[in-house]
């Protein structure tokens, strides 16, 4: 039997140390004054890219979009490979496009953040987020929350915390050598944390609101709906998906070419079947934090 409490000090010290950027004054302000213009371009740019996937995917039966983790395509050569074995002609090399969860995300923030002439604070978030090459969506909406976002804890139903973290850790074994794996929720430590502390995974990453969000179970509530824009992360961000007017529209980044399930697109419902972020059958997403822009 896996005793959830051993995590709890692996939990401690797997919450990295990361910076995030500082912003002054006058980008808080200038973020502020421009927050609508940012939110409908990127929620323009969510839309439309799920459109462009959803065409090409009907004219030629696989992604414009591949899994930028995934190492089959990492160098053209190994995207050619895979056009040639679905029987696809090889100038569609050239309009294929890398994706990933966090990738959706800032490709249509960046998007946003452009419409408002704000690319030199776009810019220090991709710097920050570029150390190490990690690019985590804790430090994503840790950047967001700076400039003024507002962090929900979400959770829908946190009596089952500790049935989930059994289930996670069974599902998810470690690998020799690790002492925590990244998929796992840890669900009963982090809620306690968010409740208790009012903070998720590192405590630079401040929540606002640990009760709107909660034991919620299939039914949302209807504010969120109203929410024209989110940056929502599962998992202490080893998932991110951004969405709006409660609907998630998310992106992977292993899976195939010839998956129509590329990007996705699902009402935020994590526990009924359909609802997103969507699970996968070692990974069930059932906890995190989404960011909203104070409107």
């Amino acid at each position: 039997m896996i005793k959830t409490t051993f995590f709890l000090l692996l939990l401690i010290g797997s919450s990295a140390v990361a910076q995030v950027a500082s912003f002054t004054e006058n980008e808080i302000a200038q973020h502020n004054k421009n927050i609508a213009l940012i939110v409908s371009t990127a929620t323009d740019c969510l839309d439309d890219t799920y459109e462009t996937h959803l065409d090409f995917f009907a004219t030629w039966d696989i992604s414009k979009y591949y899994g930028d983790r995934n190492p089959k395509y990492a160098t053209e050569a190994g995207r050619l490979t895979a056009l040639k074995e679905y029987g696809k002609p090889a100038e569609l090399v050239y309009e294929l496009e890398p994706i990933s969860c966090i990738g959706l995300a800032m490709r249509c923030l960046e998007k946003g953040f452009g419409a408002a002439n704000m690319e030199d604070t776009w810019d220090k978030i991709y710097a920050q987020l570029k150390i190490d090459q990690k690019f985590y969506g804790t430090d994503l909406q840790k950047n967001l929350i700076q400039l003024g976002w507002k962090s929900y804890y979400w959770n829908p139903n946190p009596a089952n915390n500790s049935k989930w973290d059994i289930e996670d850790q069974t599902l998810n074994p470690l690998k020799p050598g690790k002492v925590w794996n990244p998929v796992w929720g840890g669900h009963a430590y982090r809620y306690n944390q968010a409740v208790k502390k009012g903070f998720y995974y590192e405590k630079d990453l401040i929540i606002h609101d640990a009760t709107s969000l909660v034991g919620y179970e299939e039914n949302p509530p209807a504010f969120f709906k109203e929410i024209p824009f989110f940056i929502g992360i599962a998992h202490a961000g080893y998932h991110v998906f951004p969405g709006r007017n409660g609907e998630v529209i998310e992106a992977h980044s292993t899976r195939s070419l010839d998956s129509k399930e590329n990007l996705e697109f699902s009402e935020f419902n994590p526990l009924k079947s359909g609802g997103g972020p969507k699970w996968t059958k070692t990974e069930k997403y059932r906890s995190g934090v989404v960011v909203v822009p104070n409107l």
